[in-house]
């Protein structure tokens, strides 16, 4: 049985690990909270940042960015310079930029809701029709039905359906 993530920790063994730089905590943590074999937790050195980016990390907060976007720049693959020195976005370029992620990934062109609106069709409509198969054209054009109107169609494509229904639940002459 391999014993070597066990979580007793010797003197000897903390006496090991300060000899290369790890101090007691971080090694009680990498045992302990991070479930490291204790060989591992013991042998390797704590990583340090290289001193450039503690530069850039001053010279970012001299320019009014933050350690967390700073570092936030960092992880999405910026360079240390870029992160320190560009400006954030203003709320209105977030906005553009927003805006213009959204047409890039628009499946209804814009002509099309404008035209819908200014005929009083809902978006909502606009894209049932759509999905049911009407070109944006027609979708965005032809007027809406009057509920008296649905009812007659939809009772047409019934009869289509099922045929007379009514006449033979509602038949006359009592049989």
């Amino acid at each position: 049985m391999d014993l070597s993530h066990y979580f007793y920790i010797t003197p000897e063994e903390y006496a090991q690990a300060a000899a290369i730089g790890v101090d007691n905590q971080t090694l009680d943590r990498r045992v302990r909270g991070l479930g490291w074999k204790k060989e591992r937790a013991i042998t390797t050195p704590i990583r340090r940042l290289d001193k450039s980016r503690s530069y850039w990390r001053e010279v970012a907060e001299k320019n009014g960015i933050s350690f967390s976007a700073f570092h936030s720049r960092l992880s999405r693959g910026w360079s240390p310079e870029d992160a320190a020195t560009k400006p954030k976005q203003t709320p209105e370029e977030i906005r553009d930029q927003a805006l213009r992620a959204t047409e890039q990934i628009r499946k209804i062109p814009r002509w099309c809701l404008d035209l819908a609106a200014k005929n009083g069709i809902q978006s909502a409509t606009l894209h049932l029709r759509i999905k049911k198969g009407m070109s944006f054209e027609e979708a965005a054009t032809r007027p809406l039905m009057s509920r008296s109107q649905a009812g007659v169609r939809g009772a047409a494509a019934l009869r289509t359906r099922e045929g007379d229904w009514a006449a033979q639940i509602f038949k006359k002459g009592g049989s």
